[in-house]
C-alpha cells in the first residue's frame, strides 16, 4: 500500500479525471463506513455557513493537562459510511491504519520557510506533532463532477492546536506570491503549491481559516496545475482540515460533509 503522507493526501476529483493525478484515495478503503445529512454541495468559501450544530464550541475539551484526544477517541469522531449517504468514505490513516509522524520533517523543510504552515495545511497537516490523526477521502457516488473532499482530523495539545491556527493565519498573510516546494531529498518533492489566496470564513468551530491555491507538478515541469481549496477549523484541541481539488471547474468542498464532520467533533 502507498504511504499517504509521502504521496500527499489528496482525492481524485471525478470519474473521467482519475488519470490526471495519482492520489491517495486508492490506498485505503473503509467499505463499511457511511449516514445522515441532506447533500448540499458548495464551496466552503461561497456557501452558507454550516448548521448551528457545526458551529458549537467543542464538547470534548482537552484534558486538564492540555493533552489532545488519543487515537481511539479521535477514531470515533471520524466519518463513517452512515454519516454521509451518497458518498464513499475511504480511510487513509487512523482507524486501524498507520499514521506517520515523520512527515513533519517534510513540512519543516519546505521553502520558503515562512510558508511551511500553508504547505502543511494543504497536506492536511501542520508543523506540530499530533496526539492522534485520521485522514479520509469522501467522494460522491452520484455527482457527475465528482463532489469530494479529503478530510483530516488531528488532535493536539490545546496550546499546540491554537499555535497551528496562529501560524497558518500569519503564513497566509505572507505567501500569496510564494512558490512552495518541498526539499528535493523527500519522496514527494514533485508536488508544490502556488497562487495562495486567503478567503474570509466565519461561523465554524472555535476558529477557522480558508484559502485557495494551485497544486503544481515541479518534478521536471511535467503534469497539470490544478486549483484546490482548503478549510481549516479548530474545535478545542482538534483541528479538522477539508481539501478539495478539481481540474475542470472551481473546486468546492461539499458543505454537507463539512457539516456532519464538524457536528461529530462539536
Amino acid at each position: 500500500m502507498m504511504n499517504a503522507s509521502v504521496l500527499g493526501r489528496r482525492v481524485v476529483a471525478a470519474a473521467g479525471v482519475v488519470s490526471v493525478l495519482a492520489l491517495t484515495g486508492a490506498c485505503g478503503a473503509d467499505s463499511g463506513d457511511e449516514a445522515g445529512a441532506v447533500k448540499k454541495s458548495a464551496s466552503a468559501g461561497s456557501a452558507s455557513p454550516a448548521s448551528s450544530a457545526s458551529r458549537q464550541v467543542s464538547g470534548l475539551p482537552a484534558s486538564a493537562t492540555g493533552k489532545g484526544l488519543d487515537q481511539k477517541d479521535l477514531d470515533r469522531l471520524a466519518l463513517t459510511a452512515h454519516d454521509v449517504p451518497g458518498y464513499t468514505v475511504d480511510t487513509v490513516t487512523g482507524k486501524g491504519r498507520p499514521v506517520d509522524h515523520d512527515v513533519l520533517t517534510t513540512y519543516r523543510a519546505v521553502t520558503p520557510a515562512p510558508c511551511r504552515p500553508v504547505y502543511a495545511a494543504a497536506e492536511l497537516g501542520s508543523l506540530h506533532d499530533f496526539t492522534a490523526e485520521v485522514t479520509q477521502d469522501v467522494v460522491s457516488t452520484s455527482d457527475d463532477v465528482g463532489q469530494h473532499a479529503s478530510v483530516g482530523l488531528a488532535s493536539y495539545a490545546l496550546a499546540d492546536a491554537r499555535t497551528v491556527m496562529a501560524e497558518l493565519r500569519s503564513a497566509l498573510g505572507k505567501c500569496a506570491a510564494a512558490e512552495m516546494r518541498p526539499s528535493a531529498v523527500h519522496p514527494d518533492a514533485g508536488l508544490g503549491y502556488s497562487g495562495t489566496r486567503s478567503r474570509s470564513v466565519s461561523g465554524y468551530g472555535d476558529e477557522a481559516l480558508a484559502f485557495d491555491a494551485t497544486q503544481v507538478v515541479v518534478d521536471g515541469g511535467k503534469g497539470p496545475s490544478i486549483p484546490f481549496t482548503v478549510l481549516v477549523v479548530r474545535q478545542d484541541s482538534t483541528i479538522a482540515t477539508f481539501f478539495s481539488l478539481n481540474p475542470i471547474q472551481p473546486p468546492a468542498i461539499p458543505e454537507d460533509v463539512v457539516d456532519v464532520q464538524l457536528k461529530k467533533i462539536a
